[in-house]
């Protein structure tokens, strides 16, 4: 639903959530003066600041003025800033904050190093459960019923990812080889990337996986995809990426991180909802 719908509808902003609102922001992006861009980039990178800031805070942050917010708001649909505001604020008002607390205190009490392995297992396992459970509150289930809705009317679901990314996009194919569905891994092996894309139209589906620093070739994927009117869901660690207006449903991820090292749980925990979604839509 864009702007001007939700304001023939008089929707609340209860009933509109953040990640709704971000999936307009960048379907809106291009269409924004440079000045409207400089707050949606803000309120994308820093959505905390925007749900706990003052507006002149958000303003002096975002290097704006007071009434370019007040001309986003607008742009997005809202009667005021506060109202959008009030968007980020229950998003994150509203989550379970007893769990880090209680994290906090089981690593004080521990009885090993900082540096020993047992330290490492803990930190990383704090840092995924809770990178986990801020996805299960930002991801809404429209954009999850969408997406399984485009892999279980294509054709053929192409999956793709390079790098770091190539784990979760192998994962996905592996639990999908077990549906009825048409599965084709993309990958480069053996230089077969465009032999294997060449075949992709418009009644297929892209699932691709990428974060940053983003390879080039899956840059060149979803270009060809895009280009050939290819549906394509994406799993990113930023939804404001250049191709993310390319996207027909973008899930952005913020994975745990641990010493400098980020997970792959809340990826695999999204592919895994997606293959077991459609094997289920598989049986009725």
């Amino acid at each position: 639903m864009d702007a001007a719908e939700r304001v023939a509808t008089g929707l609340s902003t209860k009933e509109i959530d953040l990640d709704t609102l971000k999936d307009q922001i960048v379907r809106q992006y291009d269409d924004l003066s440079p000045r409207l861009q400089q707050v949606a980039d803000f309120a994308m990178a820093q959505p905390m600041l925007v749900a706990v800031e003052t507006m002149v805070t958000i303003a002096q942050q975002a290097n704006v003025p007071l009434s370019t917010l007040s001309r986003f708001s607008s742009a997005m649909g809202f009667s005021g800033f506060s109202s959008m505001q009030a968007v980020f604020r229950n998003h994150y008002f509203n989550r379970p904050r007893d769990y880090k607390e209680r994290v906090r205190k089981a690593r004080n009490e521990a009885e090993f190093g900082p540096d020993s392995a047992a330290a490492v297992f803990h930190d990383f396992g704090a840092a995924n459960i809770e990178a986990m459970e801020q996805l299960q509150i930002s991801v809404s289930p429209q954009k999850l019923d969408r997406a399984v809705g485009l892999l279980e009317r294509a054709e053929t679901i192409y999956i793709q990812g390079m790098r770091r990314a190539y784990p979760v996009a192998f994962y996905l194919w592996y639990a999908l080889m077990k549906s009825d569905n048409n599965v084709v891994l993309i990958d480069d092996n053996g230089g077969m990337l465009s032999p294997l894309t060449r075949m992709m139209s418009e009644k297929d589906v892209l699932v691709t996986f990428t974060f940053s620093p983003y390879a080039s070739e899956t840059t060149e994927v979803i270009e060809l995809a895009h280009h050939k009117n290819v549906p394509i869901v994406a799993i990113t660690d930023n939804q404001m990426m250049e191709q993310g207006n390319k996207m027909d449903v973008c899930f952005e991820v913020q994975e745990g991180d641990n010493l400098g090292f980020r997970s792959l749980s809340c990826s695999v925990y999204l592919a895994q909802t997606l293959a077991v979604s459609l094997m289920c839509k598989d049986t009725e």
